[in-house]
């Protein structure tokens, strides 16, 4: 071979060493990314559950008393 073809081997495998290593890092670093996003989507699962439940438990009561307060009113 020549030293031309030789060189431009070398580059070649250089430049495809240096693609796989940042390929690597960019997936690790997604990996990374999308364990975190997993955490927070649970915390945020867990408030909207804590809110849903607020809000249900308020119209619950919210219900009872409109029906006392009903069956109140036409007593009088």
């Amino acid at each position: 071979m020549s030293e031309n073809k030789r060189d431009k081997i070398y580059i070649q495998k250089k430049v495809q060493g240096l693609y796989r290593k940042i390929k690597h890092q960019r997936s690790e670093d997604m990996d990374h990314m999308n364990d975190y996003n997993d955490d927070m989507v649970d915390l945020n699962d867990t408030k909207n559950s804590e809110i849903g439940k607020t809000f249900v438990e308020i119209c619950v009561v919210l219900g009872i008393l409109v029906l006392v307060l009903n069956a109140l009113i036409k007593d009088f």
